[in-house]
């Protein structure tokens, strides 16, 4: 027996080997969770396991655990067997038993095994430490799910999430409001696909729009969020893309445009109706002029006893000469020269 502190709790835990038969897949393990909820999958251990053979990188387990002929690390269990961390690998071996009943290496695991008074909220951060702050992640709209029951169903603090899950506060709000965006408002205008796969395709345009500063008052206006939450059901805005939605949004035009027919014809619009809101490189170039407008009296003197600092200053004068040349524009100084 040692003692351990588990998500701030002290607890007497047990190491010990038992045969993997003893052992119960959960179905409360969030990505399992979810995708029974949203595929109305079975919760029995048959169904559980084709359920979890079925996720991307389950191969890539098994393929490891038999080279390494059995389970070294220990799985950790609930006092009656409850698989809490490791249902991946539990299924691994048991698969593998279950096509050679004889062979030793696939009758036992190691186990750490939980004392009876842990409750679920205690457990729940256990698993938030394994799997968003551990080394073992889950996919990240699992773990934005985990956050939210964390919150909604056994009370979490988001400091104490965040303390597990080694994030900030702010990132852990962030997810919270990011999910509930993407299943509360997103899900209900998708057409093709079910729930699992807007989650996880979809999660980082969820994100970007509600961690992107420039969206901020975006967020606050119902009618733009339920444009926006189309959009990405619709598969007409790109993650990326949710960055430069203040850039639509804020003309109107191609705000419009946006609405009828996509993220991509509105950015069209843009470029058509504000040049240098529709260019990167402009909007660079417009973005120096006014720093160059502030230039302080520090960066004045420099300029005037360094010969490098003067030298950096002609390069971009050359560069705006040959661009205007190149465009037309007649250049500007004494009679017209440079």
């Amino acid at each position: 027996m040692a003692r351990l502190m588990l998500a701030g709790t002290p607890a007497d835990v047990i190491y010990e080997t038992v045969g993997i038969e003893a052992l119960r897949l959960n179905p409360e393990n969030p990505r399992i969770r979810f995708l029974l909820k949203h595929t109305g999958g079975k919760k029995d251990q048959k169904s559980l396991m084709e359920l979890i053979k079925a996720q991307p990188g389950y191969d890539k387990i098994q393929k490891a655990i038999r080279k390494a002929n059995g389970l070294h690390d220990p799985i950790v269990i609930t006092h009656d067997g409850l698989v809490v961390e490791g249902n991946n690998r539990t299924t691994a071996v048991a698969t593998l038993h279950g096509g050679a009943k004889q062979d030793k290496r696939w009758q036992t695991v190691p186990v750490m095994r939980l004392p009876r008074n842990i409750d679920a909220k205690t457990l729940a951060l256990l698993m938030a430490g394994y799997h968003i702050g551990g080394k073992t992640r889950w996919r990240a709209y699992a773990q934005a799910e985990h956050i939210y029951t964390m919150v909604k169903d056994h009370g979490a603090s988001i400091t104490q999430i965040a303390d597990e899950a080694r994030m900030s506060e702010l990132e852990v709000q962030q997810y919270l409001d990011a999910f509930d965006y993407l299943v509360n408002e997103v899900l209900p205008h998708a057409k093709n696909g079910n729930g699992t796969d807007i989650l996880e395709s979809k999660w980082s345009h969820a994100l970007e729009f509600i961690k992107t500063k420039k969206n901020a008052e975006h967020r606050k206006n119902a009618s733009t969020r339920k444009v926006v939450a189309k959009l990405i059901a619709e598969d007409k805005i790109k993650g990326a893309e949710v960055r430069k939605l203040d850039e639509v949004i804020s003309n109107r035009k191609a705000k419009a445009e946006l609405k009828k027919s996509g993220f991509k014809a509105a950015s069209k619009a843009l470029a058509d109706d504000d040049p240098v809101a529709g260019s990167k490189l402009l909007r660079q170039v417009q973005a120096l002029t006014t720093t160059l407008g502030k230039m302080g009296q520090s960066e004045i003197a420099l300029l005037k006893k360094s010969a490098a600092a003067r030298k950096v200053v002609k390069e971009l004068r050359d560069a705006i000469d040959t661009v205007a040349d190149v465009v037309g524009i007649a250049r500007s100084g004494k009679n017209g020269k440079a």
